[in-house]
């Protein structure tokens, strides 16, 4: 089976796998060989490759979409941050800074909502490099 996780900077992924898991508006769900076809949005979440012989490769995803079709896995995802890029000083330091925010912001506002879902996207984050 072959898998590409693409961003809008480009390709993240490219290659033969043994399965891809992914967070759907529905709950997580793995894809595994011969799976039927399937398009389904994705939400931000932790977003796992498999491949043979190899350790998993582990992305925080901030949302996007998938297709499954006839052993191939198209992800395209709004970000797709590799574990070993996500800088965790910086990202606690910004989930402080927005959890601050939100203390001082009117619920059910646009700002507020945008705030609140730029904070998911960063625990995400820490959660996705084990923090």
């Amino acid at each position: 089976m072959k898998a590409h996780i693409l961003t809008p900077q480009g390709p993240i992924f490219e290659g033969e796998v043994e399965g891809v898991r992914m967070p759907g508006v529905e709950g997580g769900f793995e894809v595994l060989k011969d799976h039927s076809p399937l398009v389904s949005i994705l939400v931000i979440g932790k977003l796992v490759v498999r491949v043979t012989d190899m350790p998993e490769q582990s992305y925080a995803i901030s949302g996007g979409f998938t297709e499954i079709k006839e052993n191939n896995v198209i992800v395209m995802a709004e970000e797709a941050i590799p574990t070993g890029q996500i800088d965790t000083d910086k990202e606690r330091a910004r989930k402080s800074e927005l959890e601050a925010a939100l203390k001082k912001m009117k619920i059910f506002t646009d700002e507020h909502k945008r705030t609140e879902r730029e904070l998911q996207i960063v625990k995400n984050r820490l959660y996705v490099a084990g923090q």
